[in-house]
């Protein structure tokens, strides 16, 4: 392949990472569900980092599923025993974010904001 052609692989495959991510968003608002999850258990996976909130909530049809998530995702001092309102797509379960997390503005959310950036940086480097 021409190298010319490739330095566009990686801006491509960061648009297409915001698209999805921006898509799944978007269905969470449109079609999403709220339910109140248990929080089971908090883990340190990082040395000076925060913790992960590990939860469990209840579907439509009674089968429990689990998701983790991170301190800045859950009310602050929530501690292992609580609840903490969960909005998931009952089509996909597995697509789950916080109440919290899903009503914070997308100019907020550190993963899009991120993937913005690298993507510029890949932008920039293909044009020049």
């Amino acid at each position: 392949m021409d190298s010319e052609v490739l330095l566009f692989i990686p801006p491509l495959l960061g648009l297409i990472a915001i698209i999805w991510i921006t898509r799944r968003r978007l269905l969470l608002r449109a079609r999403g569900v709220e339910a109140e999850a248990r929080c089971y258990d908090r883990e340190w996976r990082t040395q000076g980092g925060g913790p992960t909130f590990l939860l469990s909530f209840p579907l439509v049809d009674g089968r429990r599923m689990t998701c983790s998530a991170d301190e800045g995702d859950v009310p602050a001092g929530t501690r292992v025993g609580d609840t903490v309102t969960v909005r998931y797509d009952p089509q996909a379960p597995g697509r789950v974010e916080t109440a919290l997390s899903a009503h914070k503005p997308l100019w907020r959310r550190m993963d899009l904001i991120t993937l913005t950036l690298v993507e510029v940086v890949f932008v920039v480097l293909a044009l020049s």
